[in-house]
């Protein structure tokens, strides 16, 4: 099955619908959803009905939101196996030694997926949340974290902030050594 046969089954509409919901996360109307996604609104009503009942999608006062459901799922999801639990210290380690906001983000088709996150910035908060993605345009210093296998299996990051890019490589590459060293415990 090519993209375009995925992106119009039911399944792919769906999660079409969903990743407009995702990026809306106080609610849109039925009308809006269809509209912004090119799906026709008699459409759009059925699997939304049929995403509520399932409790993916929740509905209140007419506008529609990603479910309950989707974040216990999502809570389940590991990049690789016991990363997110082997970076949490160096991670927060990184964010201290540095003042600056670190993260580790991963490669989910073409994009850099925020895994987890230490934020020092307050102007980061809204920026680098965990299952955002990295935007564009904001500069990092970063260091690949290894699998045990020696692949790269995600990239841990220290935030540029003021212009001092080369005193953060030093911390970024202790950082992501100490993540990997602690996959292969």
């Amino acid at each position: 099955m090519d993209q375009v046969q995925l992106e119009s089954s039911v399944l792919g509409r769906s999660f079409t619908l969903l990743n407009a919901l995702a990026s809306h996360s106080d609610g849109v109307g039925i009308t809006w959803i269809a509209h912004s996604c090119g799906i026709p609104k008699a459409t759009t009503h059925r699997l939304l009905g049929q995403m509520e009942a399932l409790g993916v999608v929740a509905r209140a006062e007419g506008l529609y939101r990603v479910g309950s459901r989707v974040f216990r799922l999502a809570r389940a999801w590991e990049p690789y196996p016991q990363l997110l639990t082997a970076v949490r210290r160096p991670l927060n380690e990184l964010a201290a030694t540095t003042r600056t906001s670190a993260v580790l983000t991963v490669r989910c088709q073409n994009d850099d997926l925020i895994a987890a996150a230490s934020l020092t910035r307050a102007e980061d908060v809204l920026l680098l949340s965990p299952g955002g993605l990295v935007p564009r345009g904001m500069e990092f210093v970063s260091t690949p974290v290894l699998a045990p296998t020696g692949r790269d299996i995600a990239m841990l990051a220290a935030a540029v902030g003021g212009g001092r890019p080369g005193s953060l490589s030093a911390a970024v590459r202790h950082a992501a050594r100490a993540v990997s060293a602690g996959l292969s415990r």
